[in-house]
């Protein structure tokens, strides 16, 4: 491992809490202290394995007897994958920030693994997400960061809300996507620790017309912008478990459109130099 130390999870393996958040954290910083709390499902997942090879498959979107983030967000992210990365990547005290937070699965992995956690989305949707860009991140934060996880908007698929700065409203057809997605990484880069990690999660995009559709390997070309500012370690293919790809109708299109369903993501990972 190129840090020479894997970062020591504070579960057990039977998928229970092992030790808790970290604790200490004011109401509204996003560090630390407990979660906003919403705990609803009742029965345990499958037990958490660390996954060693580059083909991950989740078997749960949650983990223990409750969710992390919200199992009713749009486009959330499962918390097995950001459990992974943070038990390889990371240790207890260290701080992890997600510039896309979402429903904010990553605050509430890192708050278990006792990692301190900062949240920002321009559609915060819980008190401890700060309504900030991810092109423009506090400027505080400048190589004080151990991690950063992203799971950025995939072009135009979800609607998040009206901000305007919203990336999730730039088409992959043009170049303000790519234009938007560069700022976020060399933003990532600026508040990373001189060897700290990166992972972005992303799947290509497909539009479906009747004049053929329309591609966009989303997962290359955002590979090429971490490189310009990072060092890469490897690529993780995860297996998509999305709804559409169990529905009849959906691949009954894909079939006689001949095209393909997106089978899977991305996980980009990536490390800053250490001088």
């Amino acid at each position: 491992m190129a840090q020479g130390e894997r970062g020591r999870p504070t579960f057990k393996r039977d998928g229970g809490l092992g030790g808790g958040g970290a604790g200490g954290g004011r109401a509204g910083s996003g560090v630390g202290g407990g979660r906003p709390g919403h705990r609803g499902e009742a029965f345990d997942k499958p037990a958490l394995v660390p996954q060693v090879t580059t083909l991950w498959d989740y078997p749960s979107q949650h983990y223990g007897k409750g969710m992390q983030g919200d199992a009713k967000f749009k486009g959330a992210t499962p918390s097995y994958i950001i459990w992974n990365l943070l038990e390889r990547y990371t240790q207890p005290g260290d701080l992890v920030i997600d510039p896309c937070c979402g429903s904010g699965t990553t605050l509430d992995v890192a708050r278990d693994l006792g990692r301190k956690a900062l949240g920002y989305d321009v559609h915060p949707t819980r008190t401890d997400i700060f309504r900030v860009d991810a092109r423009k991140l506090p400027p505080e934060l400048t190589n004080k960061v151990d991690f950063v996880f992203i799971d950025p908007p995939y072009s135009t698929h979800i609607d998040y809300g009206p901000d305007p700065r919203d990336i999730g409203k730039l088409d992959a057809a043009g170049g303000k996507y790519y234009e938007a997605m560069g700022q976020v990484i060399t933003e990532i880069a600026r508040v990373l620790k001189p060897g700290g990690y990166t992972g972005l999660y992303v799947s290509d995009s497909y539009e479906h017309d009747r004049q053929g559709g329309k591609f966009y390997a989303l997962g290359f070309e955002l590979f090429g912008l971490l490189r310009q500012k990072l060092i890469p370690v490897d690529i993780v293919a995860v297996t998509r478990h999305n709804k559409t790809l169990n529905m009849g109708n959906y691949r009954k299109a894909a079939d006689e459109g001949n095209f393909f369903l997106r089978g899977f993501n991305y996980l980009l990972i990536f490390r800053k130099a250490t001088s």
